[in-house]
C-alpha cells in the first residue's frame, strides 16, 4: 500500500503546487505518463480537489487494513483455539454431521468467551458459577445504586419544598415589613403615652398623700366615713398607677410573631382604657371628698 508522506501534503484549505501534482500524476498513472492537462487555475483546484480525495482514501484503506489484521489474527486464534480443544477431545469436525460441528463449534466459542482452556463439564459448571455469582453482585450493586438514587431524588425534593416554604416565608416577610414596622411604632407611641399618665398619676398620689398626711382629722373637720373614702381612693389609684406600670412594661415583652403581638396590643388597649377611666373616676372622687 502507497502511503502519502505527511511532509508533501499541505493543508486542505490550500491550493496544491503543480510540482506536488505533477509528481502525484507520474504515480497515479505509472508506469504510463500521465496526459496533457492545461496548467490555469481552475484545473489546479480541480486536480487539488481530487489529490486531497485521493489522501482521504489512502488513510480510509490503511485503517480497513489494519483492522482486517487485527480480525483475522483474532480468528486465527480462535480456530487454532478450537482444533487444540477438538484435538484434546479425539474429535475432527470433519467426521461429525453438520448440526453437531456447529454445535462444538458454539460450545468451543462459549469455552473461548469464558476463557477455558478445558471443555470439560466441570470446567463449564464452575465457569458458570462464577459468571452466576458476579451477575449477582452485579445486581446486587444495580440495586444498591438504585436506591442510592431515589434517595438521593427524595432529597432533593424535599429541599425543593423546604427551600419553596422558606421563600414563601421570606416573601410574606418582606410584605408585613412595613406594616410590622407601622406597628412597632404605634407600640412606642402607646408606651410613651403609658408612661406620661403613669408620670401624672403617681404626681396625683405623691399630693394626695402629702395632702392626707399634712391635714389632720380635727383641724379638717371630715368625719369617718369621708376620711374612708378619701383612704380607698387613694389606694385605688394607687392600684391603677401600679397596674399601668405593669403595662407600661408590658410593651417591652411583646411577642416578636405579629398576629400574637396584635391580640396583645388589643387586650393591652382595652385593659389600658378601663384602667384610664377607673384612675380618673378615683381621682376626682378622692380631690372631691378631699375638698368637700
Amino acid at each position: 500500500m502507497h502511503a502519502v508522506n505527511d511532509s508533501q501534503e499541505p493543508k486542505k484549505q490550500e491550493t496544491i503546487g503543480w510540482e506536488t501534482i505533477d509528481s502525484w500524476l507520474k504515480k497515479l498513472y505509472a508506469p504510463s505518463l500521465p496526459p496533457l492537462i492545461p496548467k490555469n487555475s481552475e484545473m489546479q483546484q480541480r486536480l487539488s480537489q481530487l489529490y486531497y480525495l485521493d489522501c482521504h482514501a489512502k488513510e480510509v484503506d490503511a485503517i480497513v487494513e489494519g483492522v482486517q489484521c487485527e480480525a483475522v489474527r483474532e480468528y486465527t486464534a480462535l480456530g487454532n483455539l478450537f482444533a487444540e480443544i477438538l484435538q484434546a477431545a479425539g474429535i475432527t469436525l470433519a467426521g461429525l454431521p453438520p448440526s453437531t460441528a456447529k454445535a462444538l463449534s458454539e460450545l468451543s466459542r462459549l469455552a473461548y468467551d469464558l476463557g477455558l482452556a478445558d471443555m470439560r463439564a466441570e470446567f463449564f459448571e464452575r465457569a458458570v458459577a462464577v459468571e452466576t455469582m458476579a451477575g449477582f453482585k452485579r445486581q446486587s450493586e444495580l440495586d444498591s445504586i438504585h436506591e442510592q438514587t431515589a434517595e438521593v431524588q427524595r432529597r432533593i425534593k424535599q429541599s425543593h419544598e423546604r427551600q419553596a416554604r422558606i421563600q414563601r416565608l421570606l416573601d410574606e416577610r418582606t410584605k408585613a415589613a412595613p406594616i410590622e414596622e407601622q406597628k412597632a411604632r404605634e407600640w412606642e407611641r402607646n408606651a410613651d403615652i403609658v408612661g406620661q399618665k403613669v408620670d401624672e398619676y403617681r404626681e396625683r398620689l405623691s399630693s394626695l398623700n402629702a395632702l392626707n398626711s399634712a391635714r389632720q382629722v380635727r383641724e379638717r373637720g371630715l368625719e369617718y366615713s369621708q376620711l374612708h373614702a378619701l383612704d380607698a381612693a387613694v389606694e385605688a389609684l394607687g392600684r391603677s398607677v401600679e397596674e399601668k406600670q405593669n403595662a407600661y412594661d408590658g410593651y417591652s415583652a411583646l411577642p416578636p410573631d405579629i398576629s400574637l403581638a396584635n391580640l396583645k396590643l388589643e387586650e393591652a388597649k382595652q385593659k389600658l382604657e378601663q384602667l384610664r377611666i377607673e384612675c380618673e373616676h378615683a381621682v376626682d372622687e378622692a380631690f372631691s371628698t378631699g375638698t368637700s
